[in-house]
């Protein structure tokens, strides 16, 4: 499997794993057992990269992955998202440093991890600016937490702002862009 390297330091397998619709999004979750044999089988096909996010299922996707990657720690990149929480089965922004701390920890129990690899803001939440939330992530980084972070469907100012306080490493592309 080729590699690719995201930012300056993080390296990926040139192909990676979407899990959301294994457990959210697409219709009624999949067979846990059966999603397990499936990323299993990524990894064993040396796809060393997966992605999911808090706000799926909510929480389940984290669980599914999390238990199907634990014997492969430290073999795989595990990408995870934050700032989006359901509120009377409407998604709602929130990415205020309380709630991305209380993310972070719920995503490093679910995943079974000591640190997330990649950690994104999964929206831009206008009402925190993102310079608070760069704040908080380099914190996060400091502390061991997470490793390396992106935007996900930021636009070029935001993109900026974001990286003058804390590097970021990847951007994901999407329909809004504020």
């Amino acid at each position: 499997m080729k590699h690719r390297k995201l930012g300056k330091d993080l390296e990926v397998s040139a192909i990676g794993v979407g899990c959301m619709g294994m457990s959210h999004g697409y219709g009624p979750a999949a067979d846990k057992q059966e999603m397990i044999k499936l990323i299993h089988a990524a990894v064993d096909r040396d796809i060393a990269f997966f992605d999911t996010a808090e706000v799926y299922g909510p929480y389940a996707n984290e669980e599914l992955v999390g238990e199907a990657l634990a014997p492969f720690k430290g073999k795989v990149v595990i990408a995870t998202k934050f700032g989006i929480k359901m509120v009377n089965g409407r998604q709602v922004l929130d990415s205020k440093p309380e709630t991305t701390r209380k993310s972070v920890e719920g995503s490093l129990k679910r995943l079974k991890v000591d640190a997330i690899d990649l950690y994104y803001q999964h929206r831009v939440d206008t009402d925190v600016p993102i310079e608070e939330v760069a704040g908080v992530i380099q914190d996060l980084i400091r502390e061991g937490k997470i490793k390396f972070w992106g935007l996900s469907e930021a636009g070029v100012n935001t993109i900026h702002r974001a990286h003058s306080v804390q590097p970021l490493t990847a951007v994901l592309l999407g329909e809004n862009y504020n």
